[in-house]
């Protein structure tokens, strides 16, 4: 007694796949491929792949673009230095503590000795 559902069943005649050959099929292309030296099959035309690049070319344009990026940095940097000049810092502000103290001198009083 067959329980499985006779919609869910394959069609006993037909392929599943009609598009692929078979190669269990006796006499499909597929079974044949690799045996049957007198089939004349057209050979398939490869591809020329251009060549790489050479590494050295590769390193080159990379320093290159590294270059140019770090002269456009320094470059932007200039003309933000000329157009914002900077502000001078309070000596209050500075860090450390010899920046703070008071650098005006001030001379000590010389005591004269006349009686020499």
């Amino acid at each position: 007694m067959d329980l499985v559902n006779p919609a869910l069943k394959a069609h006993s005649g037909e392929r599943v796949y009609s598009s692929v050959s078979d190669p269990g099929m006796p006499g499909s292309e597929a079974a044949t491929a690799s045996k049957d030296w007198t089939i004349h099959r057209p050979v398939a035309e490869k591809a020329e792949v251009p060549p790489l690049k050479p590494l050295y070319q590769m390193l080159m344009d990379n320093i290159k673009s590294i270059w140019t990026a770090s002269s456009n940095a320094v470059q932007l940097d200039q003309v933000h230095n000329q157009l914002t000049p900077p502000n001078p810092a309070a000596p209050a502000e500075m860090p450390g503590t010899f920046a703070k103290e008071i650098l005006v001198y001030a001379p000590n009083t010389i005591k004269k000795t006349e009686n020499i």
